[in-house]
């Protein structure tokens, strides 16, 4: 191929694909300078690069054939050609130029550097780092010298990446007199192991001189590489006073330092620093214990560990399960180290970094074991959530080794943790243990935990115990119906002639559980047992078992499962509560609307028969003192949850049952404003979420504590009569207390619930003084507090907690709810315009400094005006939001204005005020307006032509607020009356 066709074919050819080139090199065939020199101008050629994608491969192909030549007669060219070429051609040019060196010519090279564009010189540099040597960097070094040449940066760049450790001297004389942008490129350079490995002795003093440099961001580079080079003394000579600067990034820079050396004085001044704070030095700390990662550094991460601020003890904890992971430490032994703390805090984040450490290979769960015999039951109970957790069923042949402990406590333990386990190996253990055992408690929860394995293998032995143990007869009673064993019936009926009232009571309540008509004689003998609980329990068996009593006639036909077919038929249609009254029809309520389920009614005496099955013998008599009941009911085969109360009304027993949803809501999906999202982040405080019945509160509430659950590890106690949502412990830890099951009342669960050690306390409904105490003391203690209240409004849910104190102590409790006080959300369910649905409406406040005046100057009156001009802060009225959802067209005019505070704005939306019925009428809207029309009282000018009479008979309206002109246009169709004026 000739010349003219080559650079032909650098005009023109696209080389598509990488092929292509390489047929053109191989086509062409040996080139000389003079072609490279020709091809050399038409890649330079003026618009040869129009399109740079193709003049790119263009390029390569050129680039192939000009590495065959190595003729130092090119290296002008190629420098002339740098300087004017695309920047598609610079990389070609730059790895030519080092093929074709001419030494006496790198000044031309050199002399490019002095331009103002950055890309074109770090290409000049990158060439001159090519052809290397001596003569490049002496030409560098000249540029240096002058103060004022435009590529000082890049031909520093150069030299150091020429020389390397041998451009130490340079270097030096750009940190005494160089810019402070070349300062901190030089000790970028300094501190690279790319050029000076690190440690280096001889870069110590020379980075030295930019300690005292004015200019911050130099100092905390030359720290950066100080760090790097320096000995341990060189650190505490030089950097130590800096760790006391007043200037965080001057501390954070020189405690880095420390993680090349564990030492015992390092240690100490890391402690110190962690103490003093603040956090932004405390996890740099951190960062500097996690980098060395040695046993030293257990000893502040303790303090840390401690910590009163949640964020710094979560850093700890990571840092420390990190450690853990690397195996640089004993992660067992210091977890039990930790367990040990007398401070909570570390002791619970010791089970959360033991539950956070892999143990692939079972190494950490069998160290562990021995903290089992630790006297502290805290510590042992905290391990042994670990340990199953770790372990499972692995644990059971070393737990059953704890049966034969001489201590009785070890032993009791030892037992729970079977029971908790599960395993069948564990039976014959288990059974040793409570036909033998020394200790009644070991033996009375051994017969527990046998039946909790849930082996039908048991049933002989607690067969046994109830005919022949009396002390263990109750709890073998339990175990039998724990596992279901209806074949013991007889055994168990025997135990109904017991002269002991407990005895009896738990046989008949095994009866009650086994349902067994077959029992019938046995337990009628009960009718004139002398307690009169265990009486009234008789009776309704029987007549829950459909016996005709003495003196009655007739059978019911309602059975046990009567009741749960009746809450099934409410879920299916959707409903939120089964109400039962005596001699009604069982009525559901939907969508704030009350519905009969069935047809036929309940007499008092089968709602009775119903009800009774589902009470305590507590409950029952509590009942008897006129006193509502509170509990929750599940239907095990459908997968339902109710919260129940049950109370005494004219005609008798009467119970409402609510649905309570099985899973637990998610707080993003329920449609609330992102502010009351933001609550869940407080760390104290009293939160108050207000509202009517089924207006969501405890929906509300529960997805707030699943929020905290899923994204903190803190310890949240829920007080609730009854439980309704379960929440499973997830990155917190929930426990959650029943009124009537785990605690006798809210008092008692109340008094304990401070020494439970809460971070997030909810406390189901602020009902009395005595809830409504607790929760403003728990907040003004530091815990964040949780808590309902009927109320409609901000300032009424305020006014609610402020008067359920006595007068005299009320000025107290304003100044204690100003400062404690977080926010206030009152709720509504509203139904949907379309009849099907419901929208949640919201009223918000968040204490700020003007409601906290208010508060504790007693004008709770004022807050709506607050609120109202706080929109930018999360707050809001409710008004506003009825509004909102009204001209969405959401909700109807009926429900936003029944619901409205001030009814005045929304007048201009009805036709007439709310009559008897208190419904509102929808204003009409006009042929091609835009908008209702406003109601008479409505200011503004009226239309001046009066409306053409209707034709035909007029319905029925209502009277004319005032004689006056009417609208012109055509009259609206009227409605027939009857139709509720919609």
């Amino acid at each position: 191929m000739n010349a003219n066709d080559v650079m032909t074919q650098l005009k023109t050819a696209n080389f598509d694909v990488p092929s292509e080139i390489d047929q053109f090199v191989a086509a062409v065939g040996p080139v000389d300078a003079a072609l490279v020199n020709k091809c050399l101008e038409v890649m330079t050629a003026k618009g040869a690069a129009t399109n740079p994608q193709t003049f790119r491969r263009r390029g390569q192909a050129f680039g192939r054939l000009a590495e065959q030549v190595i003729d130092v007669s090119l290296f002008s060219p190629y420098v002339r050609a740098l300087k004017v070429c695309d920047m598609a051609l610079r990389p070609v040019l730059v790895q030519l130029l080092p093929k074709v060196k001419d030494v006496a010519k790198y000044g031309e090279v050199a002399a490019l550097l002095n331009s103002t564009d950055t890309a074109f010189k770090r290409s000049v540099a990158e060439a001159l780092v090519l052809l290397g040597g001596k003569p490049a960097y002496d030409k560098l070094v000249e540029i240096l010298k002058d103060k004022k040449h435009p590529g000082r940066n890049e031909a520093l760049d150069a030299a150091v990446r020429i020389a390397g450790v041998h451009s130490l001297a340079l270097l030096k004389e750009v940190l005494q007199s160089g810019t402070g942008e070349e300062k901190e490129l030089a000790l970028k350079y300094l501190a690279d192991p790319k050029h000076f490995t690190a440690p280096n002795a001889d870069v110590v003093p020379v980075v030295a001189l930019a300690l005292n440099d004015p200019q911050e961001t130099v100092v905390i580079s030359a720290i950066t590489a100080f760090n790097k080079h320096c000995s341990e003394d060189q650190w505490f000579d030089a950097l130590s006073p800096l760790v006391d600067s007043d200037k965080l990034p001057l501390i954070r820079s020189s405690l880095d330092g420390l993680k090349r050396f564990p030492s015992a004085r390092s240690i100490l001044i890391l402690e110190r620093k962690l103490q003093a704070g603040p956090n932004a030095v405390r996890f740099a700390v951190l960062g500097v214990l996690e980098a060395l990662a040695c046993d030293e550094v257990l000893s502040p991460l303790i303090i840390a560990l401690g910590h009163k601020q949640m964020v710094v003890r979560q850093r700890a904890s990571e840092v420390l399960s990190a450690i853990g992971r690397t195996g640089k430490v004993d992660i067992a032994r210091t977890i039990i180290w930790l367990l040990r703390s007398r401070d909570v805090n570390v002791r619970r984040q010791a089970v959360e970094i033991a539950k956070s450490i892999k143990d692939p290979n079972n190494e950490l769960w069998p160290k562990l074991l021995v903290v089992l015999r630790d006297e502290d039951w805290w510590v042992r109970e905290r391990v042994i959530d670990v340990l199953i957790e770790m372990a499972g069923l692995n644990l059971t042949k070393h737990i059953v080794g704890f049966m034969a402990d001489k201590s009785d406590i070890v032993r009791r333990f030892a037992v729970g943790v079977l029971g908790r386990l599960k395993d069948p190996n564990a039976l014959g253990a288990l059974v040793r243990a409570f036909q033998s055992d020394e200790d009644w408690w070991v033996r009375e929860r051994a017969v527990e935990a046998t039946a909790a394995i849930g082996d039908p293998r048991a049933v002989p032995y607690l067969e046994e115990l109830v005919a022949n143990n009396a002390e263990l007869r109750i709890s073998a009673i339990d175990g039998l119906v724990t596992l279901n064993s209806r074949a013991s019936g007889p055994r168990i009926a025997e135990c109904l002639k017991a002269p002991e009232l407990e005895t009896r009571m738990a046989a008949l309540k095994a009866m009650q559980k086994f349902a067994d008509p077959a029992r019938t004689a046995a337990v009628q003998v009960l009718l004139n047992d002398p307690e009169p609980t265990i009486r009234t329990l008789a009776r309704e068996m029987l007549t829950h078992w459909n016996i005709s009593l003495p003196g009655e006639t007739g059978r019911f036909q309602e059975g046990s499962s009567t009741l749960d077919r009746l809450l099934v038929g409410m879920a299916k249609i959707e409903g939120d509560d089964l109400i039962l009254l005596s001699n009604r029809a069982p009525m559901v309520k939907r969508l704030g609307r009350t519905i009969p389920l069935t047809k036929g009614e309940l007499t008092a005496e089968q709602l009775k028969a119903l009800l009774v099955p589902l009470l305590t013998a507590h409950q029952l008599e509590e009942m008897q003192h006129l006193k509502d009941i509170d509990f929750s009911y599940i239907v095990k085969g459908n997968d339902l949850r109710f919260r129940v109360n049950i109370f005494q009304e004219q005609g008798g027993m009467a119970a409402v049952f609510r649905i309570v949803k099985g899973s637990v809501p998610k707080i993003e999906t329920l449609g609330l404003p992102q502010v009351i999202r933001n609550l869940g982040e407080l760390s104290n405080g009293l939160v108050l979420v207000g509202g009517p019945t089924g207006s969501g509160k405890s929906t509300t509430l529960a997805a707030l504590i699943d929020y905290i659950n899923r994204t903190t590890s803190r310890h949240i106690i829920s007080l609730e009569d009854p439980i309704e949502v379960v929440h499973p412990s997830a990155k917190g830890l929930v426990t959650q207390r029943e009124i009537g099951t785990h605690a006798l009342s809210y008092d008692a669960a109340l008094r304990s619930t401070l020494r439970e050690d809460p971070d997030v306390i909810l406390v189901g409904e602020l009902r009395d003084l005595t809830t409504i105490a607790f929760a403003v003391t728990a907040a003004e203690t530091g815990h964040l507090v949780f808590g309902t209240v009927h109320t409609v409004s901000v300032d009424s849910s305020v006014d609610r907690l402020i008067n359920a104190f006595p007068a005299a102590q009320q000025d107290q409790v304003r100044n204690m709810l100003s400062q404690s006080l977080r926010a206030v959300c009152c709720q509504y369910l509203i139904k949907g315009a379309d009849g099907r649905s419901r929208h949640l409406a919201t009223e918000v406040m968040l204490n700020n400094e003007a409601i906290s005046a208010l508060i504790r100057k007693g004008k709770t009156f004022q807050i709506g005006s607050v609120i109202s001009t706080a929109r930018e802060e999360g707050m809001h009225l409710m008004d506003s939001e009825l509004m909102r959802l009204f001209k969405d067209g959401k909700i109807t005019i009926d429900e936003a204005y029944v619901k409205a505070r001030s009814k005045k704005e929304f007048e201009p939306f009805v036709t007439a005020p709310p009559g008897a019925d208190g419904k509102v009428t929808a204003a009409p809207t006009m042929p091609g307006a835009a908008g209702p029309v406003p109601s008479p009282s409505a200011p503004g000018p009226r239309p001046s032509q009066p409306m053409a009479a209707a034709a035909g008979p007029r319905p029925s309206q209502p009277a004319a607020a005032a004689p006056g002109p009417r609208p012109s246009g055509p009259m609206p169709v009227p409605r027939p009356s009857g139709t509720g004026g919609r």
